[in-house]
Formats: C-alpha cells, sequence, structure tokens
C-alpha cells in the first residue's frame, strides 16, 4: 500500500516543473512585460502596436495559467475553459475598438 503511495506520488511530482522552472518563467514574463512597455512608447502605428500587445499578452497569458495555475499539467478540458473565452475576449475587443476607430487612428 505504501509502495503504491510513493509511486503516485513520484508520477505526480514529476509532471510539475522544479522551482528553476518557474524561476525561468518569471523573467520571460518580465521580459514579455518590457518589450510591451518599449513598443507601447515607441513610435509604432496604432494597428500594428496592437496586434502585437495583443499577442505578447496572449503569450503572458498562456504561461501564467499554463504553469502558475498548473492547467498545462491538467486535463485539456480545465485549459478550455480558460482559453476559449480569452479567444472570445479578445475577438470581441478588437471588435470594438475597430468599430470605434481606435485600432485604425
Amino acid at each position: 500500500m505504501a509502495a503504491q503511495h510513493d509511486l503516485h506520488h513520484e508520477e505526480h511530482t514529476e509532471k510539475h516543473p522544479s522551482p528553476r522552472r518557474y524561476i525561468q518563467i518569471a523573467v520571460v514574463l518580465c521580459v514579455v512585460t518590457l518589450i510591451e512597455f518599449l513598443i507601447f512608447y515607441g513610435n509604432w502605428d496604432s494597428a500594428t502596436m496592437t496586434g502585437i500587445i495583443l499577442l505578447l499578452s496572449g503569450l503572458k497569458f498562456l504561461l501564467v495559467v499554463g504553469y502558475y495555475m498548473h492547467l498545462k499539467f491538467d486535463n485539456w478540458r480545465f485549459s478550455a475553459f480558460f482559453f476559449f473565452p480569452f479567444i472570445i475576449m479578445i475577438s470581441i475587443m478588437v471588435a470594438l475598438m475597430a468599430l470605434f476607430s481606435n485600432l485604425t487612428r
């Protein structure tokens, strides 16, 4: 019985990343955020800037939800519960920005 518990514990810990991986992901998130700030304060046209920032924000969303919320290691349905509404939200936001001319100024 104890051997089964140890085996289950080993399988469970093998799936999750080490603390070093979490630090690497945090560094990537910081770098992506810095790039977003540089793009926002740079001389980019509105449509290009919006597209790049949306893509970078989506990347950050995937990293945070996938690793820090451990959805990468769970059933795919849990990930879909977060990712599909995110895609819908981005689509609605882009449509509203285009409708009210904020995307093309």
